[in-house]
């Protein structure tokens, strides 16, 4: 039996439950690289604008005495650099591992539900009718959508050591946005799943699409902004 065959056979809980993991810190990643290449775009269209400025009343002076000019270009250089300098510390190392960590922890106590959820489904609901896709869809979304969502919170706010009233709070704020644009995602995504994809490779094509959900759930924890 080759390795491929033993990852989505003998070992696949491991498989499923390793593969979340790292899909869920893949997202992560991707996440604060986009919010920190914004940031530098803001910052730099920030310095620009800042530069022209400068320039902009240095040529008015230019009828001024050469000591005059020679401060004012001076100063131009110290605006630049002092702009610039922090991209390249930042580029070196601008990522929250620790958040990452705390991420890809919460894909590996989502990676066993997710084996064994899809499993007991397509015991209950076997087959690829219409109807049977249907039925899958619905109750993926009204069962392991919520509960994916408490993991991810609950999970997120215990080893950020806060409080049950605190985590309660941000789940009373996040869940319902956050669970409005799973509506959207998910169903069909799972109607893919359902159709086309064989029992043994739908967790691994689940958390290959949550990779890219989890940029929005990355931003949803850390980065949306609520009234």
């Amino acid at each position: 039996m080759g390795v491929f065959s033993k990852m989505f056979g003998k070992y696949l809980l491991l498989t499923n439950t390793l593969s979340c993991g790292m899909m869920m810190a893949a997202g992560d990643l991707m996440q604060q690289r986009s919010d920190f290449l914004k940031k530098h775009l803001t910052k730099s269209t920030a310095a620009n604008e800042q530069t022209t400025n400068v320039l902009s009343q240095h040529t008015k002076k230019l009828a001024n005495s050469l000591d005059d000019e020679l401060e004012n270009l001076q100063s131009v250089v110290r605006i630049v650099a002092k702009n610039e300098a922090p991209v390249a510390a930042n580029t070196a190392d601008g990522y929250d591992w620790i958040r990452t960590r705390n991420m890809a922890t919460v894909g590996l106590l989502q990676g066993p539900f997710h084996h064994y959820f899809y499993a007991v489904l397509e015991k209950f609901v076997p087959g690829r009718s219409a109807v049977s896709i249907v039925k899958k869809t619905l109750l993926d979304q009204s069962i392991a959508s919520p509960t994916c969502l408490g993991i991810f919170f609950f999970g997120l706010g215990v080893m950020e050591n806060r409080n049950l009233k605190e985590i309660n709070s941000e789940v009373k704020l996040k869940l319902v946005d956050t669970w409005k644009v799973d509506c959207m995602f998910w169903p069909p995504t799972q109607f893919i799943n359902f159709m086309l994809i064989p029992l043994q490779y739908r967790v691994m094509y689940i958390n290959f699409m949550t990779m890219i959900y989890d940029m929005f759930l990355s931003y949803m924890k850390y980065d949306a902004e609520f009234e």
